[in-house]
Formats: structure tokens, C-alpha cells, sequence
């Protein structure tokens, strides 16, 4: 008997083109809303290692005050005419030291090897200091603070780099009262205001008509301040804050900083004279006064318009809403940019006698 096979054909299986396309669509919008989880994921764990960074640079400060008797100077400061036999071309006013805050506490971040690499008895920019004022050290530096890793600034003529690894960490040298044009400067008092870190590097220098005394914060040019000198406190006083390298933007990422300080030029080895500007310091490398409240530089009282004197001086913490501080009890706290100017210029200051509410 022959037997006949029967062809039974059955559907496909598979996607039709309006089915992928459904699929597709729910994959993206899955996507789309797990993406900024995960980035949020990734910016909390790079604020922790911020907030780790800090923690270390607080207990180096301890320990430094504790091997000292104070806390380490916000940068050393002598003119080329006391530092050394001047040679030919040397600017007796430019200053020969510089080594800054963090150049000081090497040694309590396990990196002795780095400090010995220094020639305290050359200027910091001497050729041969080349190699440790290069050196990027990750403890100095933000996570979220792509700008400055691995990048410079330069201090050297055009043409001839003079380079300083970037930091995402300042110095509180204090409130400041900032800088107002004179509109009538043969009033009585006088309309113009001059206090802060550039223009009044030391302790007790106050500016004309100034509402703060200068240097009031912990660091300062060649500052010796001891942890018993703070009597606001060492939990309402603040060490360090956080600085983000590059252009100077308003909160809207508007550019707002203009020659010749269009970015902060924030280093951890040294604050250094410029060679067009020898007799300026540059204190703002290391160091950061109050005169704004972190990301939010202020417009200018007379003409309403951001005022490009001194926005480099302030902070710009990369993480938004947000700036991380150690105090001088070694704490870290996150400070809302919103804060009130006048209780964060308080925190900046070591012996205001001012009582502190919730920061």
C-alpha cells in the first residue's frame, strides 16, 4: 500500500515590522528612563570620593597642626629680593616661594617621596621643580572635575609654558567684601571697597571703608594659624572647598569671565606670580575668598552686570545644587549654593564671635 505524506505547512514564527517597532519603542523608553538613574548612580559615587578626597586633606591638616603647632601656611610668600642674589632679568617684587597648602601636607598623604623631589631653596618656578609642580595627584582632585585632570595652569610668558597641575580643592582665606567702582571716591567715607584675597593678602591689611578685616578665614599669604586661634568654633568654621577649573559661567553656563581672567586657575603646588604681573601674588590658585556664595558669582551693585573682577577667587563646585566643604574639625558637609551669603561669609571667618544657625 502506498502511503501519501500530507504537507501541513505552519505559520512562521516571528515579529512583524509593526510588532519590532512597538518592541524597539519600549526598549527606548526603558532606556530613557533608566539613563538618568544611572547617571545619577554615577555622580553619587564620584561626590563620594570627593567627599573622600576631602576627608584625607582634612585629617592632613590635623596632623599637620599636630607636628607643627599650626596649621600650614595658605602660601609662602618672600620677594626675589629677600629670596636669593637676584640674577640678571629677575624681578626683585615677583615672589620666589609660593609653595602652597597642599605642597605642605605631602608628607600626610603618603607622598614624602613627591615633597623630597622639591628644592626649597629655588623659586617654585625654576626649572628644577618642573617634575613635582606637574605631578596630577588624584587626592586633589574631584572625580566629577573632568576639566582639570591631567591639565595645567600656566604661569610662563607666551610661547614658554610654565606649567602647574590643576586642582579641584581651595583654601578659605575669609570673607571678602569684594570690589566696587568708585563712583565718588571724595565721599565721606569713601564709595570704594577694596577687601579681598588679591588685593589684601594679609592679616590686619583692611581695605578703605572695608565691613570686614582682611584674612579673616585660616589661610593666608605666609598665615601661621593655630586651631586654638579659631574660637567661632572648628564646626562652624570652613578649611577647604571645592573649585572646578575652566571657563567662568553664570548659572546657566553663560560665559561671564573675561580677559585676562576668563577661567579659574585653580593648582595645587604653589600660588604664582604671572610674568606680565610680577608683583601679583596669585593667591587665587590656591585659595578662595567669600565674596560669592559657591557657583553663584553676584552682578555688579552699580551697573547690574556680572563683574569680572574677582570671579575667579570664588568656588565652583561640579556638582549641581550643591559644594562640598571640610571644616576645621575634619567634617565634611555639602553646602546648598543657595545659602545665605551672609551666613556662608560667617563660616569662612575663624573669630567673628557670630552664632550659627543650620547650614
Amino acid at each position: 500500500m502506498q502511503t501519501h505524506s500530507v504537507d501541513v505547512r505552519r505559520p512562521r514564527a516571528g515579529f512583524t515590522l509593526i510588532e519590532l517597532l512597538v518592541v524597539i519603542a519600549i526598549i527606548a523608553i526603558i532606556v530613557a528612563l533608566l539613563l538618568p538613574a544611572v547617571q545619577q548612580a554615577r555622580e553619587a559615587a564620584r561626590r563620594t570620593a570627593c567627599k573622600n578626597n576631602l576627608k584625607q586633606l582634612g585629617l592632613a591638616l590635623h596632623n599637620y597642626e599636630s607636628a607643627f603647632g599650626t596649621l600650614p601656611p595658605g602660601y609662602l610668600y618672600t620677594p626675589g629680593s629677600d629670596f636669593h642674589t637676584l640674577s640678571a632679568g629677575e624681578d626683585p617684587v615677583a615672589n620666589h616661594q609660593g609653595l602652597a597648602w597642599g605642597s605642605m601636607v605631602l608628607s600626610f598623604l603618603e607622598q614624602d617621596a613627591l615633597y623630597d623631589t622639591i628644592d626649597l631653596d629655588l623659586p617654585v618656578f625654576d626649572a628644577a621643580n618642573i617634575a613635582p609642580r606637574e605631578q596630577s595627584l588624584a587626592v586633589f582632585l574631584c572625580p566629577s572635575d573632568a576639566f582639570s585632570q591631567g591639565r595645567f595652569v600656566d604661569r610662563g610668558p607666551s610661547g614658554s609654558p610654565e606649567n602647574y597641575a590643576m586642582a579641584s580643592y581651595a583654601a578659605s582665606w575669609g570673607p571678602a567684601s569684594g570690589r566696587v567702582e568708585a563712583s565718588n571716591p571724595a565721599a565721606d567715607p569713601p564709595e570704594d571697597i577694596i577687601v579681598n584675597l588679591d588685593q589684601t593678602p594679609d592679616p590686619g591689611s583692611e581695605g578703605v571703608n572695608a565691613p570686614f578685616p582682611a584674612a579673616k578665614g585660616v589661610f593666608f599669604r605666609n598665615s601661621r594659624i593655630r586651631l586654638r586661634d579659631v574660637t567661632d568654633g572648628l564646626s562652624n568654621t570652613v578649611a577647604l572647598g571645592e573649585r572646578t577649573n575652566g571657563p567662568i559661567t553664570d548659572s546657566s553656563g553663560n560665559l561671564i569671565g573675561t580677559s585676562p581672567h576668563p577661567d579659574f586657575e585653580n593648582a595645587w603646588f604653589a600660588a604664582v606670580r604671572d610674568v606680565g604681573v610680577p608683583d601679583d601674588d596669585h593667591g587665587h590658585m590656591v585659595l578662595f575668598d567669600g565674596e560669592f556664595a559657591p557657583n553663584s558669582p553676584r552682578p555688579n551693585v552699580n551697573t547690574l552686570s556680572y563683574d569680572d573682577v574677582g570671579l575667579d577667587r570664588g568656588l565652583s563646585a561640579p556638582h549641581t545644587g550643591m559644594c562640598q566643604f571640610v571644616l576645621l574639625d575634619g567634617s565634611v558637609r555639602a553646602v546648598t549654593t543657595s545659602i545665605d551669603l551672609g551666613l556662608y561669609r560667617n563660616l569662612c571667618q575663624r573669630d567673628d564671635g557670630v552664632v550659627l544657625g543650620e547650614f
